[in-house]
């Protein structure tokens, strides 16, 4: 989700909802030497509409924390 561009439409509860997402992201693009899907994954997801995920993306994303130790 771009944050910056969307901080000031979003409630409270969304804000915190993009401000976490937003660090679980930046924690996993500090991982050096990551996949390349991976690198595809983060561009998706700092695209979202919304600062909440699906079920398919919440596991997906957890996935990738826990391969790369950052969750």
């Amino acid at each position: 989700m771009e944050l910056e561009n969307q901080n000031s439409n979003l409630s409270e509860e969304e804000r915190a909802a993009a401000e976490k997402l937003h660090t679980r992201l930046r924690r996993l693009s500090e991982v050096p030497n990551v996949e390349e899907v991976v690198v595809s994954m983060f561009e998706f997801y700092a695209h979202l509409p919304t600062p909440y995920l699906t079920p398919i993306q919440e596991e997906l994303l957890s996935l990738m924390e826990q391969e790369y130790g950052v969750g």
